[in-house]
Order: C-alpha cells, then structure tokens, then sequence
C-alpha cells in the first residue's frame, strides 16, 4: 500500500535524490522549519502519510485544479480571486510504500507555526513526536484519521516511487522522457 506522499512543482522534478531544501519553503514557516531541523537534525522534507484522498490534499496535489486562490472581503462582500489560463501549477505527486523519516502528529503541528519558537515546551515536543510511539501506532493513526500525520525526512529518492500522479497527458510524457515509470494521470477532487 502507497502511505507516504510527496508533491512538487515539474520544474523542481530531478530523475534522482531531492533533498529539504529552504529555498523551496514557503518563507512564512522558515522560523518553524528551522527549528524543526535543529529538533530532527536535518532540514526537514513533508511527506503526508495515509491512503485516503484527504492524506493525498496535504501534499497540495489538489492545487492544479483550484480556481480560486484566496478571497478578501471588500464593502462586507467577498471578493474572490481567481487563477486565468496559463496561471495554474504544475504539480506532481509522488506516492512510496515506505521512507525513513520521524513521524509527527499534523494535529499539533500547529504549536510550532504559531509560536515564537522559543517556547515550545518539552510536553509540546511530546505531543507532535510522540516518542515511545512504534510505526505501526503512526500508520493506525493515519488510517483511522486521515490527514492527521505527517512524516519529515531528510532526502527522497524519486525514482524510487511506486506511483507518480500529474495532471494531464502532456506532464506524463515530460516525466516518461526523462526516465520515470509509473506515471498516471489522476485528478482528485478539490475540498
């Protein structure tokens, strides 16, 4: 069964290792990363974990279809705004039976991207890592709520997936002349 999900934009696509990378984070989170580097010892590279479509979302896969980016509110209306042809992304999905990596709860994530850093507590660390937890407790986690646990590692080899998903017939020939197999062309539905 494919649990760990991994997704990037075509041009990033490499027939080889990728590791984390700053320069492909969003800068919003550079504080929470880089702490999470010094927790983990390496920069951190998300992987969703689970079987479902809703493990699949994590990753931002979904995102080649989404129209509307984001919405503000003008005069009390909601004022949305809205990708044009040529504007949307390219994005590939990844899917491996299994990587190396430390496990953590996405639930509590959140204690990170919202702090300082400064003042993550020991108990707080415990609620994301969960130490004394087996992978096999993370895996009945992931599959009894979906979109609950994620997984950071350190590389990926990409050649290595058991699946690749893209969005159209034209992405899967660029990915099949540089060498990948496995590639299908899948859409899933927006949330």
């Amino acid at each position: 069964m494919l649990l760990f999900h991994h997704s990037m934009d075509l041009d990033e696509v490499v027939l080889g290792e990728i590791q984390g990378n700053p320069n492909f984070s969003d800068p919003e989170f550079k504080n929470a990363y880089l702490w999470l580097e010094r927790e983990v010892g390496f920069y951190p590279l998300f992987l969703a974990v689970g079987g479902t479509e809703d493990d699949i979302r994590m990753t931002g896969y979904q995102d080649n279809w989404r129209i509307r980016t984001s919405y503000t509110y003008v005069n009390g209306k909601i004022k949305g705004h809205y990708r044009k042809a040529g504007e949307f992304p390219n994005v590939i999905l990844f899917s491996f039976e299994d990587i190396d990596g430390i496990f953590m709860d996405y639930d509590y994530w959140h204690l990170v991207l919202n702090s300082s850093n400064k003042n993550i507590t020991d108990y707080e660390k415990r609620l994301i890592f969960k130490p004394s937890w087996t992978k096999a407790k993370w895996l009945r986690k992931s599959s009894e709520y979906p979109h609950s646990v994620q997984l950071v590692t350190s590389k990926v080899v990409l050649p290595k997936a058991a699946r690749i998903y893209v969005k159209n017939k034209k992405t899967k020939k660029s990915l099949e002349n540089i060498g990948f197999s496995n590639v299908d062309v899948k859409r899933i539905t927006l949330e």
